[in-house]
């Protein structure tokens, strides 16, 4: 269950319901509110930057952008992602990283977001 509102209209649409959203999908909308043919201002972008900056490496020219969701049952979490999309040397990147429910497994947002920058940091780290 969603427990960051109490009005689960307004929260938990997203990973209650029968609305699905893949992870191909996650990255279309980041590429939708962040890529060239934006139709969001500048500042609303670099606003959305702000919250969702989870890793500015500077010597790495590495930043790295997301959101976490989780959908869970009374039993357990069925599943998390960590969706958004890296920047390095005046390229971006986007990504998600969607992980199901599987018995004994970390699945939380927390752990893909974990994921996510891991392999980021693999793929962009100078050799």
């Amino acid at each position: 269950m969603n427990t960051n509102s109490d009005n689960r209209a307004l929260t938990g649409f997203w990973t209650e319901s029968s609305l699905l959203i893949s992870p191909k999908e996650q990255t279309e909308v980041m590429e939708r509110i962040f890529g060239d043919d934006s139709e969001y201002s500048q500042e609303t972008q670099e606003q959305l930057k702000k919250v969702m900056l989870v890793e500015d490496q500077d010597a790495a020219e590495l930043s790295i952008y997301g959101k976490t969701g989780q959908g869970a049952t009374a039993e357990a979490t069925v599943d998390a992602w960590f969706t958004g999309f890296a920047d390095m040397e005046g390229k971006r990147l986007y990504f998600c990283v969607h992980l199901g429910e599987t018995e004994g497994g970390d699945v939380s947002s927390v752990r893909a977001r974990e994921i996510a920058v891991r392999i980021l940091r693999e793929e962009f780290s100078p050799s």
